[in-house]
């Protein structure tokens, strides 16, 4: 694999952990050390999941992924149709499907997203504190 997976990862829990500025700096530097030619799409899809999440896209599959048990349950075989996708011949941007699986098989090592975690300790003050 050509993207560097630290580097990726580090990203992505920058970007859950609410560091915003430090993420977009950080997916430039991902950018320019990406070749298109050896992994055409992988950028795209970083850059993709950093504008769902920034732009609240709650029907988006990032959203969906952290937020729907089914698919919580799913992953797994989630992660190897996009890992088949990646390696088929027919794929012109296989980078794309290899990004989400990257992004699926580090799941579970992620922070839940600040932006959920605030949604889900909202939501617990409005069922503590009914108004009358």
């Amino acid at each position: 694999m050509s993207h560097p997976n630290k580097m990726v990862k580090k990203f992505f829990v920058t970007l859950f952990s609410g560091k915003i500025s430090e993420a977009e700096k950080m997916l430039e530097k991902l950018k320019k050390s990406l070749s298109e030619d050896n992994d055409p799409g992988y950028y795209d899809a970083l850059y993709g999941i950093y504008y769902a999440y920034m732009n609240d896209d709650l029907e988006s599959f990032v959203y969906k992924v952290w937020m729907n048990q089914d698919m919580k349950k799913q992953r797994k075989k989630l992660v190897e149709e996009f890992e088949r996708r990646a390696n088929s011949p027919f794929t012109i941007n296989p980078g794309f499907y290899r990004a989400w699986s990257d992004f699926l098989k580090m799941l579970s090592e992620l922070p839940l997203p600040h932006k959920l975690s605030q949604k889900e300790s909202s939501q617990k003050v409005v069922k503590e504190h009914p108004t009358q």
